[in-house]
């Protein structure tokens, strides 16, 4: 068996800046450059600066998780006893996990920072006494938010921007699973040149118009949905 190719990793090398060279393109980070016969965009929901032709192609969302104290007792240990995660596919998504500490972490689509501890807390006691009654009060200690990049069909997107460039954006949320499809597929791409090894094959996009209009509309669904969720007007 002849010997696998050998991959250097740069970590902490943002990429400034992309032009071609040649056949390839040169790409600058703060630290250095490399030059590279083919690229990969596969920065998704955090794709933010201009020369990243990815960020015409998705509108951003968030998603919010709430932690808790570690937890311990009988009613705890029969929550997700295999540490398996759980999503309740409702109208807005919502999750359920435990952390290696024994957390109870619980996550929907929208942005927890900036909202009131508050509400907050209403929310992560609203979900965690409708699912798990017998756990009794809970003791919250942090949040926080990542990206979701959001397409308007909810449809991934594999385009390729320049010639020796491709990309992947728009999971729509279902990124942990779909994305390591793309990785191998982009991984085969990269190694054999060709494109039919792809899970989906490339396409031409038109740049999402008003993308900040749609953050917003969505943003403020999630916002609306969990508000009705503390006030129980909806489980």
């Amino acid at each position: 068996m002849p010997p696998r190719p050998r991959a250097r990793l740069f970590t902490h090398s943002p990429v400034t800046g992309i032009q071609r060279e040649g056949d390839g393109w040169r790409l600058s980070t703060p630290r250095g450059s490399v030059v590279a016969d083919r690229v990969v965009l596969a920065t998704n929901a955090y794709a933010q600066d201009s020369w990243n032709q990815a960020r015409q192609h998705f509108f951003a969302g968030y998603y919010m998780q709430v932690a808790s104290r570690p937890l311990s007792g009988a009613a705890a240990d029969a929550i997700l006893p295999e540490r398996q995660g759980a999503w309740d596919t409702r109208t807005v998504l919502s999750s359920i996990r435990r952390d290696a500490a024994g957390r109870l972490v619980l996550g929907s689509l929208g942005r927890g920072e900036g909202r009131p501890r508050a509400y907050l807390k209403r929310w992560a006691d609203r979900i965690a006494g409708h699912y798990f009654p017998e756990l009794g009060p809970v003791e919250w200690e942090c949040t926080w938010s990542g990206r979701v990049a959001f397409t308007p069909d909810h449809t991934l997107r594999l385009f390729e921007p320049l010639p020796g460039i491709v990309a992947a954006c728009g999971y729509n949320g279902r990124g942990v699973t779909t994305g390591t499809v793309v990785g191998e597929g982009f991984a085969e791409y990269l190694s054999r040149g060709d494109d039919s090894l792809l899970p989906l094959p490339l396409k031409s996009y038109r740049a999402i118009r008003g993308r900040g209009l749609w953050s917003a509309a969505y943003e403020s669904g999630f916002s609306l949905y969990h508000l009705g969720q503390c006030l129980r007007l909806v489980n």
